[in-house]
């Protein structure tokens, strides 16, 4: 990442710090699913990763995500404890993006509805004009042209 996109004042929003999560396989001891992972994101960026398959990716989002528990490291989101906080809350404000678009978005819906289906199930707004107020701010805020929110 440049340092120049880096505003040094900027606290990232998540921080995950020698991450280690270990798996009981009965009859062969523990599995190290993920050892010693440490990465920052901060406001404006976007982190991907990638390895072979096995490699421990998913197990990285499922703990964050809270589907697992970790076995060791810090994780904290917004200078918090991610541990600490609410996992609605985290839900919230963090989503696993799958790799196959067929497991993550249903082709049948429309992009309008598969958009405003967070906002209604986070309770964030209603079906109506603030909905479509928010789906128009979102289309302007990633660059998708409003008129494709029906296709």
């Amino acid at each position: 990442m440049s340092e120049q996109i880096r505003d040094e004042k900027k606290q990232p929003l998540l921080t995950v710090s020698h991450l280690k999560k270990y798996f009981k396989v009965s009859g062969k001891g523990m599995l190290h699913a993920v050892d010693d992972v440490s990465f920052e994101v901060y406001p404006g960026e976007t982190l991907g990763l990638v390895g072979e398959s096995g490699c421990g990716k998913s197990t990285v989002g499922n703990v964050l995500m809270q589907l697992h528990n970790k076995t060791d490291g810090e994780v904290t989101l917004n200078g918090k404890d991610m541990y600490s906080i609410n996992k609605k809350e985290i839900c919230r404000q963090m989503q696993i993006i799958f790799q196959d678009p067929y497991s993550s978005l249903n082709p049948r819906q429309t992009i309008r509805t598969i958009l405003s289906e967070a906002y209604i199930i986070q309770k964030i707004c209603k079906k109506g004009p603030e909905l479509d107020k928010r789906l128009l701010e979102l289309c302007e805020a990633i660059g998708l042209a409003p008129e494709l929110l029906d296709r």
